[in-house]
């Protein structure tokens, strides 16, 4: 049988065999196939080269495995079908804030501080465990209170007309050395006022008259109380007084941060705790014991001081750093102290969030017209790109951000992502830079 890419083919055309040997000047070798010839292994050689091509080709539009293993490209304008022009990275990708953190930590006790949204400053002692909270216990109790009640800022909320076993709260907490204010059976108090008398003055009747208006017993309050320490992620507290007096209610640092960030979530809450003082029917006038009030930016939480507990502060603050309002929330436990204000807890957490306080700043990760990134064309580097505007970032030493380029060649961005922290990110848009060797009154520069 005869070759069959010899002649023509059943269209009438020239077979490719014929077209070689034509081209060629090659004939079959007497006794072998086509496959087995010279004009065979032309064929191969161009298939070949043609194979290569189409490689050569392919890799031009989808990538560049092989690019330069100090820059990362990453992205691709295939305005150009021929030569794409890549977008690479050049600035590094990690930015540490500058300096050592130095924060004033109480000799005693254990502390911890953190800026809400950006991550822990650090701690002083076991975020994990559980101790003797007193009456910060306190703080959980008007949440509950307000999740089943909810209030505006200022709103005073439905009346509460006191029981005769309501009114018995205050000689039960006198009997047990605990805070209270004066009651009568009768009194009309709002849901507001006996917020006021439950975080101001720290009342513990308070605590239990609250828990009998909102769910008819004690033992049902707890069991909601727990239920929201489960909900907010506080997986190692156990709250079993209303109040914080018992040494079996207990928490740790670390639930207690949750803690403070559900209390910024509820602005009645906020507004409560920052008060100075308020006006109670029958008990008259209420003072805040939380005598840090009003210092760098101190407006709140609570205090806490019993025998097991000792002197404790869970603690907000709110400061202006470059524009930004900045949350500064921590916790003082086990200080010295059992009784009265807990002015050791309190004098520690002046200094530890003064402190901090001194160290958030803003530190710049690239200024204005800095090269952070490089157009390039095949291995040759086209043009430099630099941020539009200085691009600064808030925190404190050793925060580490992640650092990225992004977008297209013709709109490049780069952002700057607190690492380990909030999503939340820093963007700004890269410029084309000018050409040292530009003529005089030329610009490269595009946006």
């Amino acid at each position: 049988m005869g070759n069959p890419l010899a002649g023509r083919n059943p269209d009438g055309d020239a077979g490719l065999g014929a077209w070689i040997e034509r081209v060629s000047g090659l004939r079959e070798r007497p006794g072998y196939g086509f496959f087995g010839s010279r004009p065979g292994l032309l064929l191969g050689l161009a298939l070949a080269g043609l194979a290569t091509l189409g490689a050569a080709s392919w890799s031009l539009s989808v990538g560049r495995p092989g690019h330069r293993s100090d820059r990362t490209v990453v992205a691709a304008d295939p305005d150009d079908a021929v030569v794409p022009t890549w977008l690479v990275q050049t600035a590094s990708r990690g930015f540490v804030y500058p300096g050592t953190l130095n924060l004033a930590w109480p000799s005693g006790g254990s502390a911890a501080i953190e800026v809400e949204g950006m991550g822990l400053l650090g701690h002083s002692g076991s975020m994990t465990s559980r101790h003797a909270i007193a009456s910060i216990t306190k703080t959980l109790t008007a949440y509950v209170i307000l999740k089943d009640h909810p209030l505006s800022a200022t709103a005073p909320g439905p009346t509460i007309t006191l029981t005769k076993a309501m009114a018995a709260e205050y000689d039960d907490a006198i009997q047990d050395d605990e805070s209270a204010v004066v009651t009568s059976v009768g009194e009309r108090i709002t849901e507001r006022q006996a917020l006021e008398a439950l975080l101001l003055a720290s009342a513990g009747n308070m605590a239990d008259i609250l828990a009998l208006w909102d769910r008819g017993s004690v033992g049902a309050f707890l069991s909601e109380m727990n239920a929201q320490a489960r909900a907010l992620g506080m997986t190692r507290s156990t709250f079993t007084d209303p109040a914080g007096l018992a040494d079996s209610t207990v928490s740790t640092m670390g639930d207690l941060l949750e803690l403070a960030e559900a209390v910024q979530r509820v602005p009645a809450l906020t507004a409560v705790v920052a008060e100075t003082s308020a006006t109670i029917p029958v008990a008259g006038t209420v003072y805040n014991v939380d005598r840090d009030l009003g210092s760098y930016g101190i407006d709140g939480i609570k205090t806490g001081t019993t025998a097991a507990a000792g002197s404790c502060l869970l603690f907000s603050a709110h400061v202006q750093v470059g524009g930004h309002t900045l949350t500064v929330l921590g916790v003082v436990l086990g200080m010295p102290g059992s009784s009265g204000i807990p002015y050791t807890a309190l004098n520690a957490a002046l200094r530890l969030v003064a402190s901090a306080e001194a160290q958030i700043g803003q530190a710049t990760v690239a200024r204005t017209g800095e090269a952070v990134a490089a157009l390039e064309q095949g291995d040759a580097k086209v043009a430099e790109l630099g941020v539009a505007d200085s691009l600064a970032v808030v925190g404190w030493p050793g925060l580490e951000y992640r650092v990225a380029v992004g977008g297209t060649a013709s709109a490049a961005t780069l952002s700057v992502t607190r690492t380990g922290g909030s999503p939340a990110s820093a963007s700004i848009p890269l410029l084309r830079l000018v050409s040292r060797a530009s003529t005089a009154g030329k610009s490269t520069r595009t946006g």
